[in-house]
């Protein structure tokens, strides 16, 4: 291109001085010769700007260089729009965790910051020392980070941690003593991040949510907790914007246009009770203080739905002291509720019971001799372990021995019982399984192995590992008349977008015991509380600071509760147990009322360093049911959230992870049920685009290598057939109505094809 310019403007002058040399023509034939050559000149030159501007215009390219997205660049604009987290409600519409904004404080040092005027926007050094007295004063920051700061020769500083996570109150205020000391230079930018209003408030449970970069755009993502577990649920999805700009890339005002229309995310109303929470916090934070133990963990549920309505534990953090977390003792980012298994010791008696009840494998009133030995290993009773001898009768009841928790009872039951009786109960109580109730990384515990001593240990407890979140779902059987409950940690989803809500029902998952076995069971918790020689909560010097009397430790509105406690030995690192005076695992579970419960209560503390005593888990307990059952009508009215009920549509599950698959819908409030063990589910009994309501339940059919029969009652006759058709066996069916009372194949027992099952509907 460049030559071709050189040939054009050389061409005409060297043919008129070539012209020139050889003619004698006059002056004006000579202006007439370069008047030509200067049109044809300009002509040329014209037809090659207009082939180059229609080349432009056609190709929109110039090397490498897209002429088309440049020009965009300089007038248009492109940004997202940032997704609204959803905010996390408690049941009744109190703010849990929300979006907010703070600030990171700032000092322009850029001596070329001037308004039109020409006055100073930057700090001038004759103004340092006022401005390290200010950010000392206000923000507590080290004087000698403000000194290198300011000295460090950069156009613009900030100042470390502290001078991060402002909040907007404190940016306001800061900003106004700032302009009444006429300090200039300052500013705030503003980060995107996540406000806990109550601080300690259920914290591992919860979780928490911070800022991170994705594709260069800051969004807040769950890190923990709930917050980490409905992460998509919360999240929403961002959306873009385009706006023309002028030269100086300001906004055209009247010109953005949405292109992607942003998402925000759902809003997630919790089980919990505020107040029944900030209660428990309380009631924790003086029970970690009274017995200085390694970790503590609480927990409230409501008897009749399984929703869990305050849970919290020790150690724990708040939003503002989470950087400092680790420096605890014992400190864990794990939920205690769900994501820690142990050996839960003697409460742990109250699933033998009910199994032996329902079995018909014990008599309440047959006596035994408080000796055992199986195999090579005595097993002994607390009185014989503390004291070396026996403080209580050789010889008692198996109700007494339920009442003073010996192990030693339990131990002749499991063994009357058989290994496989027991094994099979363990297995309706669906103990070793996940609860899949849609927390993140929950701990699925274990069963006992097949050792013969540990089969009979696992009977008080020992060599069996479970998760609070395990017992509570088993307790709910003991408290339901036998009819268990998923424990339930969301009550609603609201989807802001399109003003619909899903929202959680009691859901159950089987039907492990008997009604007169669960009954059983209660009674015989109610004389642990109330037997003034077997009880083991049965206080003979009361508690002062309960201004109770000696009697029943645990007491709600006057009225003695149904309890079992426990005692369990914890388990050494190096091997065996730990052998220290108090390196033990004390806990309590409560029912209240006994006769019929409304609640469910369990408390844990590991390894306290003051002398122990039941009195500081009944401390707790005592308090935290009684605002409860004060409360209990309003407990069953959830938040008004002006929706309508909404739908799931059912996506293809087949080939995907099945706990995986079930706690995604468990999340979005359907009632998964995995048939079988399998990794991988196979088959599932809503087909894919279905939309469905809430609590649906979807059965999901695994590669399991056999055909396991699960708990079925509750069950519509459809999904009778449904895991007929799969198994391949034949189906009748006894009485009326739609829901499955009684199967003639237990629970946990291999079926063959052509086998038949017969069902009792009611």
């Amino acid at each position: 291109m460049i030559n071709l310019f050189k040939k054009l403007f050389s061409f005409p002058f060297k043919r008129i001085s070539r012209n020139a040399r050889k003619t004698s023509i006059n002056a004006r034939k000579n202006r007439k010769h370069v008047a030509i050559s200067l049109f044809i000149f300009a002509v040329a030159l014209f037809t090659v700007f207009i082939f180059r501007f229609v080349w432009l215009i056609t190709v929109n390219h110039v090397g490498g260089t897209n002429l088309k997205t440049m020009a965009k660049a300089n007038y248009q604009s492109t940004v997202p729009v940032q997704a609204v987290r959803g905010t996390i409600y408690d049941r009744n519409g109190t703010i849990i965790a929300k979006d907010s904004s703070t600030y990171t404080i700032y000092a322009v040092l850029d001596k070329n910051q001037v308004d039109n005027n020409g006055n100073k926007l930057y700090v001038d050094s004759k103004d340092f020392a006022k401005l390290t007295n200010f950010l000392s004063t206000n923000l507590n920051i080290d004087k000698s980070l403000i000194d290198s700061q300011l000295n460090s020769g950069k156009k613009q500083v900030q100042f470390g941690s502290k001078g991060s996570n402002i909040t907007l109150e404190q940016m306001k205020k800061l900003q106004k003593q700032a302009n009444d000391e006429k300090i200039v230079g300052l500013g705030f930018t503003a980060n995107i991040s996540r406000s806990y209003p109550f601080g300690n408030f259920a914290s591992q449970f919860i979780g928490i949510a911070r800022p991170k970069d994705e594709n260069g755009t800051q969004v807040l993502k769950g890190d923990m907790g709930l917050e980490k577990a409905l992460d998509n649920i919360l999240s929403g999805q961002n959306g873009k914007e385009t706006y023309q700009k002028d030269i100086y890339g300001r906004p055209i005002p009247g010109t953005t246009k949405e292109i992607k229309k942003v998402k925000n995310g759902q809003d997630v109303y919790t089980s919990l009770d505020a107040q029944l929470q900030k209660n428990l916090e309380g009631y924790m934070d003086k029970a970690a203080t009274d017995t200085g133990a390694q970790q503590l963990s609480g927990t409230l549920v409501d008897a009749h739905t399984g929703e869990i309505l305050a849970t919290s534990q020790r150690p724990t953090y708040t939003a503002t002291t989470i950087n400092d977390a680790e420096k605890q003792k014992y400190f864990t980012w794990n939920s205690l509720l769900s994501q820690s298994a142990f050996e839960p010791g003697s409460t742990f008696k109250t699933f033998l019971m009910a199994g032996a009840l329902d079995s018909g494998k014990v008599n309440l009133n047959e006596t035994y001799q408080r000796k055992l030995q199986v195999y090579d290993t005595p097993i002994n009773d607390w009185d014989v372990t503390e004291n070396k001898s026996y403080t209580l009768p050789e010889t008692v009841t198996y109700a007494q021995g339920f009442a003073l928790s010996s192990n030693i009872g339990m131990s002749k039951i499991e063994m009357n019982m058989g290994n496989a009786l027991w094994g099979n109960y363990l297995n309706k109580f669906k103990f070793g399984l996940k609860v899949r109730a849609g927390l993140d990384g929950e701990n699925p515990g274990a069963l006992p192995s097949s050792n013969p001593v540990t089969q009979i240990q696992s009977s008080f407890g020992q060599g069996v590992a479970v998760t609070p979140l395990q017992l509570i779902r088993g307790w709910t059987a003991i408290a339901g008349n036998g009819t268990m409950l998923e424990p339930h940690i969301v009550s609603k989803v609201v989807d802001p977008n399109t003003k619909t809500s899903l929202t959680s029902k009691a859901e159950v998952v089987g039907h492990p015991v008997s009604n007169d076995a669960a009954s059983g069971v209660r009674d015989l918790m109610l004389t642990v509380n109330t037997d003034p020689v077997y009880g083991t909560s049965y206080s003979t010097s009361g508690d002062s600071e309960q201004n109770l009397a000696a009697g029943p430790l645990f007491m709600v509105n006057g009225e003695p509760a149904a309890v079992k406690t426990g005692t369990a030995q914890i388990a050494s690192p190096t091997g065996g147990y730990m052998s220290g005076s108090q390196d033990y695992l004390y806990s309590a579970v409560v029912m209240y009322p006994a006769k019929n419960p409304d609640f469910i209560f369990y408390m844990n503390v590991k390894i306290p360093t003051e002398s122990w005593t039941l009195k500081y888990i009944a401390r707790v307990a005592n308090p935290l049911l009684t605002s409860a059952e004060a409360m209990k009508n309003d407990l069953s009215v959830s938040a008004d959230t002006d929706t309508k009920a909404g739908k799931v549509t059912i996506e293809n599950y087949k080939g995907k992870d099945s706990g995986d698959t079930a706690d995604s819908l468990r999340r979005t409030v359907l009632s998964p049920v995995i048939i079988g063990t399998g990794a991988k589910v196979t088959a599932q009994s809503i087909t894919e685009g279905e939309k469905v309501s809430a609590n649906s339940r979807i059965l999901l059919l695994t590669n399991d290598k056999d055909q396991v029969m699960p708990d079925m009652y509750d069950w519509s006759k459809k999904e009778v057939e449904q895991l007929a058709n799969w198994f391949g066996i034949k189906v009748t069916y006894e009485g009326s109505g739609n829901k499955v009372l009684t199967q003639s194949i237990e629970t946990s027992t291999n079926v063959k094809k052509g086998q038949t099952l017969k069902i009792t509907l009611g």
